[in-house]
């Protein structure tokens, strides 16, 4: 029987959470899955850290709910820390991706020092977005040649021992995008990747993408991250 810990970083996603948990549970128990849920909560303001209380009480989560945000990328890695399944998927909570991305790929989870990432296609993001990612992905192909079509997709699955390799510090560097830094730290590490399209699905409530007055100071950080990561 494979196992698997799901890292779901939530922020503000009372409206999303139920329905997301309660589909990828029931979807995972039918394929006799051994599973938990990692909810990395970030200090949200809607409700959701009530609404992972009650849920508790019905499916099998790791609530690392606080008041203090700490960001995507120290969610991610937290997330990482706390599993306890042999692999690990880590994802995002805004449900525009399906549990069935994982159903799908059981007979093809990865190796050791090898992670199976997502390929969105199409995406499913606003327009905003969509250039920030094909113009950084011109500089992380420089950096990096990864050669995956989508290094920032957030579905990643891997063994908890080749998660448990990387250097948390150079994953730090990023502070937003840490899917370009990951998949960067990860080349330099020799470790391979199996790219797989996933099919991506638009967010039916809340913000999807970043508003355009922080654009400029987010590229930079993450420009700095990136080049740190391929110095480092």
């Amino acid at each position: 029987m494979k196992s698997i810990s799901i890292v779901f970083p939530v922020y503000n996603e009372k409206e999303n959470l139920e329905k997301l948990i309660s589909s990828w549970h029931e979807s995972l128990r039918l394929q006799n899955i051994d599973h938990e849920f990692v909810i990395v909560e970030d200090g949200s303001t809607d409700g959701t850290k009530k609404l992972i209380l009650e849920l508790e009480k019905k499916y099998p989560i790791i609530n690392l709910s606080q008041n203090q945000k700490r960001g995507y990328t120290t969610a991610v890695i937290d997330g990482i820390y706390s599993s306890s399944k042999k692999f690990i998927l880590c994802t995002d909570s805004d449900n525009q991706i399906k549990v069935k991305s994982l159903i799908e790929n059981l007979n093809n989870f990865p190796e050791i020092n090898e992670f199976l990432v997502g390929f969105r296609n199409p995406r499913k993001d606003p327009l905003n977005r969509l250039i920030y990612s094909k113009i950084f992905k011109i500089l992380h192909d420089l950096l990096f040649n990864s050669k995956l079509k989508d290094p920032s997709c957030p579905f990643v699955i891997g063994l908890k021992v080749t998660y448990k390799k990387l250097d948390k510090k150079k994953l730090l560097y990023m502070k937003e995008g840490f899917w370009w830094g990951f998949i960067g730290h990860c080349t330099k590490k020799n470790i391979k990747f199996k790219e797989i399209s996933i099919e991506h699905f638009r967010r039916e409530t809340g913000e999807a993408g970043y508003k355009l007055k922080d654009l400029i100071g987010i590229v930079v950080r993450n420009i700095i991250g990136l080049i740190k990561i391929k110095i480092g």
